[in-house]
């Protein structure tokens, strides 16, 4: 009868550790995902960050031509 508890709890103890590494496994699939979301997100902030940043650059340039063209016709002279 000794063996029959040894055997129950070491499969009780099995069968613990076993859901114990499938939820450390699934927490750190569920962590890899999240961090993955973020980098994507970060990767994506920082795309339209250097996109909007170049829009600016050219849309003052352009600003910067045509009130230098404005001035050059508008000349009285």
């Amino acid at each position: 009868m000794p063996d029959v508890s040894v055997d129950l709890v070491t499969n009780a103890v099995e069968d613990i550790e076993g859901v114990a590494e499938d939820s450390i496994s699934s927490s750190w699939k569920s962590q890899g995902l999240a961090l993955l979301q973020v980098e994507r997100y970060l990767i994506l902030h920082s795309m339209v960050i250097h996109l909007s940043q170049n829009l600016n650059f050219v849309l003052w340039k352009q600003g910067f031509v045509a009130t230098l063209c404005t001035s050059f016709f508008n000349h009285d002279g």
